[in-house]
């Protein structure tokens, strides 16, 4: 091609045509200038199109991550219905003077779970702020970022301070009130002296501040959470239809 063109040129020039010569190289540099802008675009659109692909994978990934995160948040809101339920059990026998019954044993030890409900944060942990930025939509983005946020600054933060009521109280009050702590294999707490424990002032004050403590430090995280996940995934599940088209 190059040389076809070359001999049009020597042609040309041999023939003393300038006119035509200098009209031909302005035609030719033109062409070339329509090849170059034309092999930008495509590899404008290429990369486009990587960019793209990167964001869907990202947005697959978060996905997943939510999905794991919705299911482990269902189960323990379950698990911890079971907790407040149980400690209603036991503030109803002490304030009612009811009598001791063997399926107490359980509510004893329920009462006392300590779960760590978790909301995973290693995709997000391992992001920079240049693979954020990969994220077209602003909005989607910036709900990415508060959601992880509220599981490292709110959600972590309340679960452990539950944890440590549980733990201090394990040391400062059931070891002194129950034969074993625990007791997962019989799933039974046993009291040494219930005629005591239920005048226990002590007991009682613990069992009814933790039904509050319960309900704000993790039952209403675990429902934001919930709230806050499954709008999440649907934004995420939207975004990616309009990408994928």
């Amino acid at each position: 091609m190059i040389k076809f063109f070359r001999k049009i040129r020597q042609k040309l020039i041999s023939e003393n045509k300038f006119s035509k010569y200098l009209l031909y190289a302005i035609g030719e540099i033109v062409l070339v200038v329509i090849g170059i802008l034309i092999a930008l675009q495509i590899n404008n659109w290429n990369e486009q199109q990587k960019v793209k692909s990167n964001e869907i994978a990202l947005l697959k990934t978060f996905k997943r991550s939510l999905e794991k995160d919705l299911e482990n948040i269902d189960s323990n809101i379950e698990e911890f219905r079971t907790v407040d339920y149980s400690i209603n059990i036991l503030i109803k026998v002490f304030e009612d003077n009811l009598p001791y019954q063997d399926s107490l044993n359980f509510h004893f030890l329920n009462s006392t779970a300590r779960w760590m409900p978790t909301i995973e944060q290693e995709v997000y942990a391992t992001m920079t702020a240049t693979d954020l930025n990969i994220i077209t939509n602003d909005s989607l983005k910036i709900e990415i970022v508060d959601y992880y946020s509220f599981a490292k600054r709110k959600f972590d933060t309340s679960i452990n301070r539950y944890a440590n009521v549980i733990e201090n109280a394990s040391n400062n009050i059931f070891n002194t009130r129950f034969d074993r702590l625990w007791n997962t294999e019989d799933r039974a707490m046993i009291p040494h002296d219930f005629e005591l424990l239920k005048v226990d002032k002590e007991y009682n004050y613990f069992i009814k501040s933790l039904n509050k403590q319960l309900w704000f430090e993790v039952r209403d995280p675990l429902n934001k959470a919930k709230s806050k996940s499954e709008k999440l995934i649907t934004r995420i599940e939207n975004e990616l239809l309009k990408l994928e088209e």
